[in-house]
């Protein structure tokens, strides 16, 4: 019956969350906690932890990326600048893990939601290498820390519920 169909966990949108553990590991927990009560745990995914030895990560990034409704991207004020173990920005590697995520979101014209939180500023184009450049273009929300955290949390499960 219909009633079933509607508590059923395979409902409802299936959200991808790409952040980095050195920018904003805290408040991506609160994000995706709250996440998982409101869409069901199995409809978030973050942190692509089952990569096999031999497997190709770009193949594997891509297949989870597109097996969702929309994407992410938490941006906190280390996001763009943080380094990799040779000094130089993340962004700028082809096997940035965000990169990728964001590449394959783009490349599959899945909306792609920029999260502003700890204050950050949205990327403006220049400042990304160019296979990701649009996402300087999609319209971003902010995340405030409390007290509107929660309030600002509805109206982004709002945006994400009328992404597709």
């Amino acid at each position: 019956s219909n009633m079933q169909l509607k508590t059923s966990p395979g409902t409802g949108p299936k959200v991808f969350i790409s952040y980095r553990r050195e920018d904003s590991p805290d408040v991506t927990g609160r994000i995706y906690d709250r996440l998982s009560d409101d869409l069901s745990a199995n409809h978030v995914f973050r942190d692509i932890d089952s990569i096999g030895a031999g497997e190709d990560f770009r193949h594997i990034i891509d297949r989870e990326v597109s097996q969702c409704n929309v994407v992410l991207v938490i941006i906190g004020p280390n996001w763009l600048n943080a380094t990799g173990p040779d000094g130089k920005p993340r962004l700028s590697s082809e096997m940035d893990f965000v990169r990728l995520e964001i590449e394959a979101a783009l490349r599959r014209d899945i909306p792609v939601i920029p999260v502003l939180v700890t204050n950050a500023r949205m990327p403006t184009p220049d400042v990304l290498p160019p296979s990701i450049k649009d996402l300087a273009f999609r319209n971003g929300r902010t995340v405030s820390p409390d007290p509107g955290f929660h309030a600002d949390l509805t109206r982004l499960l709002r945006d994400i519920r009328m992404s597709r």
